[in-house]
């Protein structure tokens, strides 16, 4: 699975760009904000539907346009076109082939890992933050789940609003229990995947840990479903879920209905990042915390693969000037899979010659690129 033509129209600073990429490596070169992460960006939009940086999509647009085209010739099994027009006064638009799709098919037909400096959010970040991981990771390789996440959060937002009319307007309970039927279906079966792809995530980021730690130290990534209260359990098939998600239910039903809002269900599910069995978050020195999130996305490459058939393009954005000199060569040891790969940096000398000598090498200078050393 890779990229071969990226094709810009008044995304941020560049008016337009046609860009041709190495199967293999590609680095942009240049200094800060000249525009290299755009690029970056531009292809997480075409895996993702939706930036990795920017708030609103009219962030996106340059500043006096109305609208903005990102185009992009991928191969998967076949060669395909992806498009997504960013428009000022609508909606934005999924072109598959030049045909319109909805954004939950546009997602997954073309994969990618991105790996950024801010990434420690994985393991400091809030349970909102690794839920939309989980999230997103997932959906990228299944679409059954991403009909099932926004078929749950319909139900969620339902009886959400139901909980309002009763606790405020003095409604009859018993409405609930269609909406309640739904949620602990559709949210136990998002449970389920989750634990499963956790397991599997995990499995690998041990491996990969083990390789960049010289096997000093153990990691190990556990599912925290809402309903885990010591955290022991890590047998979460979907009966078993199921039952839980339906006990928490009516625990929590007298304190719903005085809150108006639902207190239990997968949007409330966390994972946790443990070395040697002790939560990285609170007992982790940043060197390890680092690691550990290395090895997760590392993970990532082997489970997509796994899932797919297929490797995903990696991005890396300027991520090398984070990493001490052992984890950055453990990294870029890695490229020499030929996985394709997208790499900014500020200096081509933070890579190893042998590596930089068969990369594509762009120069990026304030919204220019032009291909050479």
């Amino acid at each position: 699975m890779l990229i071969r033509e990226l094709r810009l129209l008044n995304f941020r600073n560049y008016r337009t760009l046609d860009l041709t990429l190495d199967p293999s490596v590609n680095i942009l070169v240049g200094n800060n904000a000249q525009g290299k992460t755009n690029i970056l960006e531009a292809i997480y939009l075409l895996a993702m539907g939706r930036s990795f940086r920017a708030a609103r999509d009219s962030d996106m647009i340059a500043h006096d346009q109305s609208y903005s085209l990102v185009s992009g010739q991928v191969t998967t099994e076949a060669t395909h076109t992806l498009e997504l027009v960013l428009r000022r006064d609508g909606p934005k638009r999924f072109r598959f082939n030049k045909k319109d799709l909805p954004h939950r098919q546009f997602v997954g037909v073309f994969n990618v890992v991105l790996f950024t400096p801010d990434d420690l959010y994985l393991v400091k970040g809030s349970p909102g933050e690794r839920r939309r991981f989980l999230d997103w990771e997932i959906s990228q390789v299944s679409a059954g789940y991403r009909s099932l996440l926004l078929d749950y959060y319909k139900v969620l937002q339902h009886r959400n609003s139901l909980m309002k009319t009763i606790a405020f307007e003095n409604q009859d309970p018993k409405m609930l229990e269609i909406w309640d039927q739904q949620l602990i279906e559709l949210g136990s079966r998002l449970m389920a995947i989750r634990a499963t792809m956790i397991h599997k995530l995990g499995l690998l980021s041990r491996l990969m840990h083990r390789q960049i730690s010289d096997g000093k130290e153990e990691l190990t990534l556990r599912y925290v479903p809402f309903f885990a209260a010591d955290h022991q359990d890590t047998d979460y098939d979907y009966q078993s879920i199921k039952r839980k998600f339906s006990e928490a239910l009516v625990s929590a039903r007298s304190l719903e209905l005085r809150r108006g809002y639902s207190l239990v269900g997968p949007h409330r599910d966390d994972f946790q990042f443990l070395i040697d069995g002790l939560d990285v978050k609170t007992f982790g020195s940043q060197g390890q915390q680092r690691t550990a999130v290395l090895a997760c996305r590392l993970a990532e490459l082997e489970y997509m693969k796994s899932e797919t058939g297929s490797f995903p393009t990696i991005l890396l954005d300027d991520v090398t000037s984070e990493l001490d000199q052992q984890r950055k060569h453990f990294l870029l040891k890695l490229l020499t899979k030929k996985i394709q790969t997208v790499i900014t940096t500020t200096n081509i000398s933070d890579f190893e010659p042998d590596l930089a000598v068969d990369a594509k090498v762009f120069q990026v200078n304030a919204g220019q690129v032009q291909e050479g050393r």
